[in-house]
């Protein structure tokens, strides 16, 4: 729910309200109203109060969903390299195990070059393991698992703030219902989603409380 409803919804009741307390509520003896102004200013606030908490929370849940997508990216693309490096470096080693195997017969002079290109592919693929900084299979390996990590705490927040969203949403369209009516009972209401979509919203920013259901 953007601002610019909320804004809407309390306009709207203010403008049915309106009339009909005009001509119901007492009056001091100057002609002003009294009563009920309190209530629709107090009631804007809290209306207020929550879309700002809403916006908090949207912005929250659309970071998550985000950063879900691309570290899923990251991790897939980590690996994919991280695997086509492995099969490289098994190739190199199978070629320097054949090649050595093949200089067994050769002349001297053409197995001492046979043996050299055998050591050649040997160090290739063992600068393919630990070669630091330089997109090694080690360094691919641990981008990919701390990709995984970032990846699986997005997708724990998402669903939190998903809940939180709807609960808030659903705080301020009744808190405008009561704003009309000015039946209590949708104040409390409103007001225990409020709480349940706040609490909801923090443990989606912390996950201190781990639901069983999301």
């Amino acid at each position: 729910m953007e601002a610019t409803e909320v804004k809407d919804l309390i306009d709207e009741a203010h403008e049915r309200e309106k009339a009909k307390r005009h001509a119901a509520a007492p009056r001091h003896p100057d002609g002003r109203e009294e009563g009920g102004h309190g209530v629709k200013t107090s009631t804007a606030i809290y209306i207020s109060l929550l879309a700002a908490v809403l916006a908090i929370v949207s912005v929250a849940g659309s970071n998550a969903g985000k950063e879900l997508i691309a570290s899923a990216i990251e991790s897939s693309d980590s690996f994919a390299y991280y695997q086509a490096k492995t099969q490289r470096q098994i190739s190199l080693r199978l070629a320097a195990d054949e090649i050595e195997l093949l200089s067994a017969g050769m002349p001297a002079e053409a197995q001492a070059k046979a043996l050299q290109r055998s050591a050649e592919y040997r160090q290739a693929a063992e600068r393919m393991e630990a070669d630091e900084g330089k997109n090694s299979r080690k360094d691919l390996l641990a981008k990919a698992k701390a990709a995984e990590v970032r990846r699986d705490h997005a997708a724990a927040q998402d669903p939190y703030f998903d809940f939180a969203e709807g609960m808030l949403q659903l705080a301020i369209v009744l808190a405008s219902v009561f704003a009309i009516t000015d039946k209590v009972f949708i104040l409390w209401i409103s007001r225990a989603l409020a709480l349940a979509g706040l609490l909801m919203a923090v443990d989606g920013f912390t996950l201190i409380l781990p639901l069983p259901f999301l």
